[in-house]
C-alpha cells in the first residue's frame, strides 16, 4: 500500500543574509582592534657646509662598515666601547661629527652610534656615504 503525501516537497535555500552580517561584524571588530604603528622621526642637527676642516675646530670621524665594524679616528672599536671612548676624549658639544657609512652597513648600528653621540651632546652630525675603496682592511 502506497501512501501519498499531500505535501509537496519544498526546496529550502540557505539564506546568505546572516552570513553577510557575520562577515560585516567581524570586519568591524578587526578594524577596531587593530593598532596602527606611529612613525617616529630621528632628528639631528647637521653642521653647515662652511664648518668643515680647520674652521670647525674639533672634528670626529666615524666609519661604519657592513660587517658591523666601527672605526673612530682610524681605530677599530666595538659599538659597546664607543661611549667609553667619547667619555675619555671628552669632546665639546661644538665638535663636528662626520659619520661615513658603507651602503650595506646595518641601520641599527648607525642609530645606536647616533644615540651614543647625542647622549654626550654631540649633535653636529653629518652622514656621508663611505667611499668604495675605503674599508677596514685598508687601514
Amino acid at each position: 500500500m502506497l501512501l501519498q503525501s499531500h505535501h509537496k516537497k519544498v526546496l529550502r535555500r540557505i539564506s546568505l543574509t546572516p552570513l553577510a552580517d557575520l562577515v560585516f561584524i567581524l570586519l568591524v571588530f578587526f578594524i577596531l582592534e587593530t593598532s596602527f604603528t606611529q612613525f617616529r622621526e630621528l632628528g639631528f642637527n647637521v653642521p653647515e657646509q662652511k664648518e668643515t676642516g680647520e674652521s670647525a675646530g674639533e672634528l670626529l670621524n666615524l666609519e661604519l662598515f657592513e660587517d658591523g665594524k666601527l672605526w673612530i679616528q682610524g681605530e677599530a672599536i666595538g659599538l659597546h666601547e664607543l661611549g667609553a671612548y667619547l667619555d675619555k676624549e671628552s669632546f665639546v658639544s661644538e665638535t663636528a661629527v662626520i659619520i661615513e657609512v658603507h651602503n650595506k652597513a646595518p641601520l641599527q648600528l648607525l642609530v645606536r652610534a647616533m644615540d651614543q653621540l647625542k647622549s654626550r651632546e654631540l649633535e653636529k652630525i653629518q652622514i656621508l656615504p663611505l667611499e668604495k675603496n675605503q674599508g677596514p682592511q685598508n687601514k
